[in-house]
């Protein structure tokens, strides 16, 4: 109970974890958006106050730069203006020296030529500033507009307010989404009470099951209503818990079949050789025969040790192996070349019909040359005197393919589907060549070198007419484009 305990806390965390950093994300992202929204649209109205306020002015400065109007005279203009502005109110000549200011002593502010408002003005910008008061130390926000007439500029109108307001307002923004997240934070811990209660119960279900499979109940398989992530998770470990079941079957009956292979080869071999203890020896034909028999039996162990660790290799896989680029035009016609004296020897044609273009592939040489052996020697134990066994190579939409086919006994269908199975033979007695017999591990060695290269294989075959197996292979990355 603790344990499920721990997890509903964990689940809560990890709810509250991904609730908190995403708010906060979009509480800092919406807060500087909405920030930098607040003083952009106080910036525009100030701008627009202070674009009215240097139309409104021109007339009266151009009257004043011509003469015809004093700077006392002036004032009052502007005063009027800047009551009707709500804002501080300072006239700058064309160089950006204060001439007049509505809240202080424009001789005691220094020159605001290179403000960022001023100069943004100059060049028909709406930019502001916020920085303190050159003459209270309190911080503003500075906008401009040029004054001109007919092209000339005649002075500048620089309007100020006091930042208070708009910081007050920022702050009720940052205070109300830091509100509703904790609302959102509160909302997050209910529901995921709600959903950890959901989830525990088909979480304790396949602890339980889990915690049967390890103690040997291999039968255990867990309810799998619903199509959402648990009862995805439950149809996977009852996927599991069958392929494992299946693993196991199939491990017992691999020791079965090996040792059965195993022991028949010794047991001929333990009674030959008492046969010899019990006087057999004294016949020295018997004694020959004994010996070959022996010897066969030995070759025969020796065969299906080869095959059980050539299987074991293979499925090592990429991680034993040295993998290279090989020319596999080369390596199948060095394999015709291998095997045509004992094809020749027994009355069958063994041809090849390799495309030029055949591509390069990323292999292991010893484990594909096992391959096209274990093909190869198939297709000849299988087959008549007069036969054909064909080695066929092209270039494939999947990279290359590569089949092996003959015109020999075939497989009978109800066979067909077992051939890759391990120590499954169709029939001993199908074999016309003579040699080690066949252990049933031929195919599964290619098919497990094959599917390790993440190639795939296949086989046809028809009772009587003959059989092909094909396996296809990954080009090498480069190779298409040198063909």
């Amino acid at each position: 109970m603790s344990r499920l305990i721990g997890l509903r806390g964990r689940l809560l965390a990890t709810y509250l974890l991904v609730v908190t950093f995403g708010l906060s994300v979009f509480v800092i992202r919406y807060g500087w958006i909405a920030q930098d929204g607040i003083v952009e649209e106080l910036e525009h109205e100030e701008e627009l106050r202070a674009f009215i306020l240097s139309n409104a002015l021109e007339e009266p400065v151009q009257a004043y730069t011509s003469g015809e109007l004093s700077l006392d005279d002036l004032k009052p203009h502007i005063d009027r203006l800047a009551a009707s502005a709500e804002g501080r109110l300072t006239l700058l000549d064309s160089q950006g020296v204060p001439l007049y200011d509505t809240q202080a002593d424009a001789a005691a502010i220094p020159n605001q030529w290179q403000q960022v408002e001023v100069q943004a003005a100059l060049t028909e910008r709406e930019e502001h500033d916020i920085r303190p008061d050159p003459i209270t130390g309190d911080e503003r926000l500075y906008v401009a507009a040029p004054i001109a007439h007919e092209g000339n500029v005649l002075g500048v109108v620089q309007l100020s307010i006091p930042t208070t307001e708009m910081w007050a307002e920022i702050r009720q923004t940052w205070l109300s989404l830091l509100a509703t997240s904790l609302v959102v934070v509160i909302a997050t811990v209910l529901v995921s009470l709600w959903l950890a209660k959901g989830i525990l119960e088909p979480v304790r279900a396949l602890r339980q099951a889990a915690v049967s499979m390890a103690a040997g109940d291999l039968d255990q398989r867990i309810s799998t209503d619903g199509s959402d992530e648990l009862g995805r998770l439950g149809q996977a470990f009852n996927r599991m818990a069958e392929r494992l079941q299946h693993m196991i079957i199939q491990q017992r009956d691999f020791v079965a079949n090996a040792s059965h292979e195993l022991r028949t080869p010794l047991t001929t071999i333990k009674l030959r050789i008492e046969a010899l203890h019990g006087g057999a020896r004294h016949d020295p034909t018997i004694t020959d025969r004994f010996l070959l028999e022996i010897e066969d039996e030995i070759n025969r162990l020796n065969h299906l040790i080869d095959n059980l660790l050539a299987l074991s290799d293979a499925e090592a896989g990429l991680d034993t192996w040295k993998m290279e680029r090989l020319d596999l035009q080369l390596l199948l016609s060095e394999s015709v070349a291998a095997f045509s004296p004992r094809a020749q020897s027994v009355g069958i044609t063994l041809t090849m019909d390799i495309s030029p273009q055949l591509p390069d592939v990323r292999a292991s040489a010893p484990q594909l040359r096992q391959v096209l052996d274990n093909l190869l020697d198939n297709a000849l134990k299988y087959s008549s005197p007069g036969g054909v066994i064909t080695l066929l190579g092209r270039p494939g939409k999947e990279g290359v393919v590569v089949s092996v086919t003959d015109t020999g006994q075939g497989i009978p269908a109800n066979d067909l589907s077992r051939v890759f199975d391990r120590f499954y033979r169709v029939d001993k007695a199908r074999s016309r060549q003579e040699g080690p017999a066949g252990t049933g591990l031929g195919l599964s060695i290619v098919r497990s070198i094959i599917e390790a290269h993440d190639g795939t294989v296949s086989i046809d075959s028809l009772e009587g007419k003959g059989t092909s197996v094909r396996f296809t292979l990954p080009a090498y990355p480069d190779a298409q484009s040198d063909h």
